[in-house]
């Protein structure tokens, strides 16, 4: 990748910036920022292989990725022909209800080509892709160490000038005008800001109670309609379901999900013993015949949270944003995770822009904060109220859906009600989906006649998932 800025956009060749964590948040973060930064150091303290391979730093990675239509569009932004690229190496584009078809009430959603599509492909695959796109970059340098700590400055005890870092066993400090924390779902950035005398942010929690197991199979399957990914997920009451999507190098990836108190699958028999009692054979029978290439991987996420720090009551110190899983954490069966945090990345870059362009007096620091997470709490915002829309429908979910959530579900239920056999409604309850429009678009009047008695029974707001990430 060349690295290129707009026109308008200054650059600022004598300042730093240090990313923390180099999983998709990381990188993509770092290729926004490489739009401004002279230099951007990308900290992680396990490597990334030379070749797509699962790393211990990304233990979900073993499980199915689909890259939403929104967190395309940003890396189709920040990497010209990203797509095109991905493809080439064997990522799959797949039109959602055509190409990624869902099962619900007792069948396949006949397909309709609603505009929007998902990425198929493993998460190394992803991971490895994006790698390539910034390795041409000389401003982005990776860096091999643990992040122990943030650097303040004795004169402004309220900004943030660096991290404190353990390489090769010894530590030392790295200085940077901004540090952004995509370091995932663990909480040392907690911490860290705890050591500076920041208080945490208000907290939102739910617990989904999610278990899922993976495998890696064989694919016959090269072309026709049957190359597809097929969603059975289950909706309420229902605690089982799977998803089985076509994968590079001629690959099926097959994810078991189990909610609350179902067992998870352990073993080859057990998985496919599992698939079969799905209320429909069609993923058991894709797979009859084809060969378990890889181990089982399990996974289970109990809780998921939305660090509010666009609420917080005292700002965070100037020079130290978080981002991604730092932000929010969801759950996994929504597939919302990459592409919220692509968005953010987005936003990020975005006001960036702006901040430079303002008063070249003001602390750029100090005004970049509070637009950027304003900008960045909106994706994260929406994806967690879908979450907790159709959550809520479990009696064992543990949460307290907001009155914004008990609104979406009621919407969520009359938009798919309404959307039998109208293209035009289904495209706009995607797009809402894919995080491309905002919530309220759902709750458009209808210009059509109320859906029957018969429409309406088949409508199942279990439907929003997308994809599993």
């Amino acid at each position: 990748m060349t690295r290129s800025h707009d026109a308008k956009r200054q650059f600022w060749p004598d300042k730093t910036a240090a990313v923390i964590g180099s999983g998709f948040a990381g990188m993509v973060a770092a290729a926004a920022l490489a739009r401004t930064f002279g230099t951007v150091w990308l900290i992680d303290r396990d490597a990334h292989p030379d070749k797509p391979a699962l790393r211990k730093s990304v233990p979900q990675a073993a499980h199915v990725h689909a890259l939403l239509h929104s967190g395309q569009t940003v890396l189709e932004s920040l990497f010209p022909g990203f797509e095109r690229e991905a493809t080439a190496q064997g990522s799959l584009p797949l039109k959602v209800r055509s190409g990624w078809r869902s099962f619900s009430a007792g069948r396949w959603l006949p397909p309709v080509d609603t505009g929007v599509q998902v990425l198929s492909q493993t998460r190394p695959a992803l991971d490895h892709l994006i790698k390539q796109q910034i390795a041409g970059n000389a401003v982005i340098r990776p860096l091999l160490a643990r992040v122990t700590g943030l650097l303040s400055d004795a004169t402004d005890p309220g900004a943030v000038t660096g991290l404190r870092l353990l390489q090769e066993g010894r530590e030392r400090d790295l200085p940077a005008d901004l540090v952004v924390d995509a370091g995932g779902r663990a909480e040392q950035g907690a911490q860290w800001l705890a050591d500076l005398g920041y208080a945490p942010p208000p907290v939102e929690t739910a617990y989904p109670e999610v278990r899922y197991v993976s495998g890696l199979f064989s694919r016959r399957i090269t072309a026709g309609e049957d190359l597809a990914g097929w969603l059975n997920f289950a909706s309420a009451p229902m605690t089982r379901g799977a998803v089985l999507a076509p994968v590079e190098n001629g690959r099926w990836m097959a994810t078991a999900t189990c909610r609350f108190d179902m067992q998870a699958p352990a073993t080859e028999a057990e998985f496919r013993a599992f698939l079969d009692a799905l209320p429909d054979d069609k993923i058991s029978s894709l797979l009859t015949g084809e060969t378990l290439v890889r181990e089982l991987k399990s996974y289970r996420i109990a809780a998921v949270r939305f660090n509010r720090f666009d609420q917080a009551t005292r700002p965070l110190p100037k020079g130290y944003l978080p981002l991604g899983d730092r932000i929010a954490t969801f759950n996994p069966l929504y597939g919302q995770g990459m592409s919220v945090a692509a968005l953010q990345c987005q936003a990020l870059s975005d006001v960036l822009g702006q901040v430079m362009t303002a008063d070249p007096a003001c602390d750029w620091r100090q005004a970049l904060a509070a637009p950027y997470l304003a900008r960045a709490s909106l994706p994260a915002e929406a994806a967690w109220l879908i979450g907790q829309a159709n959550d809520m429908e479990y009696p064992a979910y543990r949460g307290q859906p907001s009155e914004a959530a008990v609104a979406l579900n009621r919407d969520l239920r009359r938009a798919f009600a309404t959307s039998i056999g109208r293209p035009e409604r289904m495209r706009r309850i995607d797009r809402v989906l894919h995080l491309l429009d905002p919530l309220s678009s759902l709750a458009a009047p209808d210009r059509r006649a109320p859906p029957s008695a018969r429409e309406a029974a088949i409508a199942d707001p279990g439907q929003t998932t997308p994809a599993l990430t």
